[in-house]
């Protein structure tokens, strides 16, 4: 009897220490819902996590936002050479599918056809106004004079209009005929250039893009290093621009306020689940020792 009055007090003890710890542990999660008696919520329910959810989402959606994707954070993220090369890599592969097809092809892909259309007439208008007004500037009346001269008086050199073909008299004939000119480009000008791009702009969309980037000098090396280029003044220039597009805080907050409270539990279980039982098992320990104090006590 005295032997087991010896270790029941350890005994109980562990026991109690382990029934309130799991309690406890439990208590964060548990009851999902506030438990009501008529009008009355009893205390400690909803458990701890549940009650403060919103709390818990705020202090996550900081955490992640303010300390785990700063700035320096998604820049050693985006130059990490594993990211790097894999972005790159998906660009030139994405681009080798579409080397045998047209321009105009690869453009519909992104746009719909009669916003394509509706972008050529733009573009051809723009052109045939920038040829109009660029000829309009060119004072062909001089042009025509200075360039005319010369053509001429090579012509009738040693015969005898030579002796009447002077500077003077070449300028006063070819000035007005360039003042005709420019008046007639100027009333007519968009119906001579504009079939004249249209058929240049159609046969430059009918390239495949392949063919264009050799136009433009470009073999694949030149374009991968023009794209790595580019892919790292984007994320050293405009890293900061790009985080300010995403509010990381607010969306993180979100997704937690969210979740469902037994699979937000579930979650934090799949973390903590020993460290949480190294807690319940550690209140046993405790009451089993402080059994055993009070046997000396």
């Amino acid at each position: 009897m005295h032997y087991l009055e010896l270790i029941s007090g350890p005994l109980i003890g562990g026991i109690i220490g382990y029934s309130t710890n799991y309690i406890a542990v439990k208590m964060l999660f548990r009851p999902l819902k506030p438990v009501k008696i008529g009008n009355y919520t009893l205390p400690f329910t909803p458990g701890i996590i549940p009650k403060r959810k919103d709390k818990l989402a705020e202090a996550i959606g900081n955490a992640v936002g303010q300390n785990l994707f700063t700035k320096q954070d998604m820049q050693e993220l985006f130059q990490d050479s594993n990211v790097r090369n894999s972005i790159l890599q998906g660009v030139l592969l994405k681009l080798e599918t579409v080397m045998d097809a047209s321009i105009q092809d690869v453009a519909k892909k992104f746009v719909k056809e009669e916003t394509l259309e509706r972008k050529k007439a733009d573009i051809t208008d723009f052109l045939t106004a920038k040829i109009k007004n660029g000829i309009l500037e060119l004072d062909l009346g001089t042009l025509i004079a200075e360039g005319g001269s010369s053509v001429i008086k090579e012509k009738f050199q040693g015969g005898m209009f030579s002796f009447f073909l002077k500077d003077d008299l070449i300028a006063s004939i070819a000035e007005p005929i360039g003042r005709e000119v420019e008046k007639y480009i100027e009333a007519n000008g968009d119906e001579i250039f504009r079939p004249v791009v249209e058929k240049q702009l159609n046969e430059l969309l009918e390239m495949n893009t392949e063919e264009a980037l050799d136009l433009l000098g470009l073999d694949v090396d030149k374009l991968k290093e023009a794209l790595s280029q580019a892919y790292d003044a984007l994320v050293s220039e405009n890293i900061e621009k790009l985080l300010s597009k995403f509010d990381i805080t607010g969306t993180v907050q979100k997704k937690v306020q969210e979740m469902d409270v037994a699979e937000l539990e579930k979650l934090v279980l799949s973390v903590m689940k020993k460290e949480l039982d190294v807690i319940v098992n550690l209140g046993a320990l405790l009451g089993f020792l402080i059994g055993i104090l009070n046997i000396f006590i």
